[in-house]
């Protein structure tokens, strides 16, 4: 994933929901402070401020597939947040090349 970055970038968008729980962080980095969880809300959309690199973070649990990303956002309510508490179409279609979704393999069923 190349996703250049030299610090905040401003990005007013909408990200919309998150699609899982979600920690909401004092700065771009998993070792940085939780402030607070947002739990799924499909009536509940979330904006972006601006976003940065930072901590590369891996999700398996998405329906599409296995998400990585190393793109933060700072949310317009406080806090940042990984790409990949987001739906990765959303994502990828404000910054390109911000999330790389590998999709499930089949599972081996053989005994």
């Amino acid at each position: 994933m190349s996703v250049p970055s030299t610090g905040h970038q401003v990005l007013r968008a909408p990200l919309g929901p998150v699609w899982r729980d979600a920690n909401i962080r004092s700065g771009p980095s998993l070792d940085s402070r939780v402030l607070r969880v947002v739990l799924p809300d499909a009536a509940v959309g979330h904006t972006a401020e601006v976003w940065s690199t930072g901590d590369e973070v891996v999700e398996d649990q998405h329906p599409d597939g296995l998400i990585t990303s190393s793109v933060w956002f700072r949310l317009s309510g406080g806090g940042w947040s990984s790409a990949v508490n987001f739906e990765p179409v959303t994502v990828a279609g404000l910054l390109a090349d911000a999330v790389v979704v590998a999709p499930h393999q089949p599972q081996d069923t053989a005994q």
